[in-house]
């Protein structure tokens, strides 16, 4: 006799339930009874179900273990007398009778028996209910019990969130699980002093320039201790939780738990100033991909093409490193290369010299209002999520009391709009955001301490282009850190760097529409030397390019 395929189905609500017992109960129950009946069960059938609610449907989707065994049994791709072993039939499904019951008999009639193990491994299968139609009765018991238990409990939770909801909105105590840095006593909520100061730390870092990465590795290398709650006692500082601090919007004070959120119901540590700034700093983030290695330079992301408009990219060949168009590789631009020393360090001189209204960088108005349009910015993005959060649920449960509330939210996003207009047109305003005294001191140093040799570079990799482009990466001379606050910098208040490489010339364009204009020349005799200057102006030697 043909031995039987066996399907194993592991299903739990919770992905909190891993670290219980109910993967090995289930899985030695059904391998203790495919060796008493002669079944194979195979890896390939071993099917699981992990965090995913039964009373919800959502494990019989398309991403679903049942979902996808559904329809591989309507397809015809599982051979008729298939035993498929449960714990029990509510692990099928705990969804209203009449839909659990269809898919409980759709199994059935594709010719697939179906056992439950806890139930006195009761078998349901076309032969067991024509020989005894009262098992189909015992399958409808089961299942409108399982699903008037979801129904009960999706009730009390849906009860304890609105009255917990209503207490958050009234100022009133309730017992939630606090962020690390929030302590509940007597019914009042207490900051941790030690903890404010460290994510007081972290936003002026942020602030200041300085990335998650960096942040984390600054926070380490100085031994603060971490503040996450952390089971496994782990105290290093990672970049997602430092992200998520600088996210969460209890660090000035809300409640976030619902939708309107609650301002004001926790201490705040932060300004919302300083906090919706940074939330225009993560976003403004988000489409720059950042370099992939722990070499940062102060002009990466900065430098474009002036022809085609690509990136310029540091490249190997012929046994030293230069510049060159992105372009040149899809053969749409000129393969021209330039020194990576000369340029770069000419680049850093001409803006350490010059930058942008330097005749105005005093006005402290300028920069206030920047980074009021900034938190501001950071203001209207929560407002939107929140508007699309809501919308969402007021949809599916329409109330006059919803359509004020989004109605409110628009009102409140037209008006910060409006504010953002008026500062904009302030007479003040300079597209920067950061004190430009501050940048000049850092690109001085930089300079200072680099000397001739300001870059060394070594190739990472020997991926080729049309077997002729390899990329490489520079190894900083000295701290990473400060260079990467530096490149930050750079980027608030320079918008690109345009180079022709051809004619040996740049276009240096800051923020508030200032340009300056430089020109190179190298010499063609050994030792090669290089020299730059500003459109008029003198020649600067550089002297011998190192990187040769």
């Amino acid at each position: 006799m043909k031995e039987r395929l066996a399907i194993s189905y592991v299903r739990f609500s919770t992905i909190e339930q891993l670290g219980g017992d109910s993967i090995r109960r289930q899985t030695e129950a059904t391998e203790a009874y495919c060796k008493r009946n002669g079944l194979r069960l195979t890896d390939e059938f071993r099917l699981k179900d992990f965090g995913k609610s039964a009373y919800t449907g959502i494990h019989r989707n398309a991403t679903g273990a049942l979902g996808q065994l559904e329809k591989q049994v309507s397809d015809g791709k599982i051979p008729k007398g298939t035993v498929l072993i449960v714990e029990n039939l509510d692990r099928l499904s705990r969804q209203d009778i009449v839909t659990a019951q269809l898919l409980l008999l759709n199994l059935i009639n594709h010719g697939i028996e179906i056992v439950a193990l806890s139930d006195n491994e009761r078998r349901y299968s076309k032969e067991s209910l024509a020989a005894n139609p009262f098992e189909l009765i015992v399958s409808i018991m089961v299942m409108s019990r399982a699903h008037e238990e979801s129904r009960i409990k999706s009730y009390r939770v849906k009860e304890s969130w609105i009255n917990r909801n209503k207490l958050a909105a009234e100022g009133k105590h309730i017992n939630i699980r606090l962020p690390s840095w929030l302590e509940s006593k007597n019914k009042k909520y207490f900051v941790t002093p030690s903890k404010a100061e460290v994510i007081k730390k972290i936003f002026k870092l942020y602030l200041d320039g300085f990335g998650t990465q960096s942040i984390a590795q600054i926070l380490t290398k100085e031994k603060v201790p971490n503040i996450a709650k952390s089971k496994s006692g782990k105290k290093l500082w990672h970049p997602t939780y430092i992200q998520r601090i600088l996210k969460s919007k209890e660090v000035v004070g809300y409640y976030t738990g619902t939708t309107p959120e609650v301002p004001g119901f926790f201490p705040a540590i932060v300004s919302e100033k300083d906090f919706y700034t940074a939330q225009a700093k993560i976003k403004s983030r988000q489409s720059y991909k950042g370099q992939k290695n722990h070499n940062p330079h102060p002009l990466s992301h900065l430098l474009k093409c002036e022809l085609c408009g690509e990136s310029i990219v540091r490249c190997l060949g012929n046994g030293y490193f230069y510049f060159q168009c992105y372009g040149s590789q899809l053969k749409v631009c000129d393969p021209t290369t330039m020194s990576i020393y000369g340029t770069e360090k000419a680049l850093l001189e001409v803006i350490a010299n010059s930058g942008p209204a330097a005749s105005r960088i005093d006005d402290q108005s300028s920069r206030e209002s920047l980074q009021e349009i900034e938190a501001l910015q950071g203001k209207i993005a929560e407002i939107q999520k929140n508007i699309a959060v809501a919308s969402e649920m007021f949809m599916k449960t329409p109330s006059e009391a919803g359509t004020q509330i989004l109605q409110q939210m628009e009102i409140e996003k037209n008006r910060l709009s409006r504010d953002i207009e008026a500062k904009r047109n302030s007479r003040f305003l300079l597209d920067q955001r950061a004190n430009w005294k501050e940048v000049k001191s850092r690109l001085e140093k930089q300079l200072r301490d680099g000397g001739k040799h300001f870059l060394e570079v070594i190739p990472v990799s020997v991926t080729k282009v049309d077997g002729k482009l390899e990329f490489m990466r520079h190894v900083p001379t000295r701290d990473e850190n400060e260079i990467i606050a530096l490149r930050e910098q750079l980027r608030a208040f320079i918008d690109r760097i345009a180079i022709n490489i051809p004619k040996m010339n740049a276009t240096i364009q800051y923020k508030n529409g200032e340009k300056t204009h430089v020109e190179f020349r190298k010499s063609h005799s050994y030792p090669r030397t290089y020299a730059y200057r500003k459109q008029g102006g003198d020649w600067i030697d550089l002297g011998k390019d190192p990187i040769r």
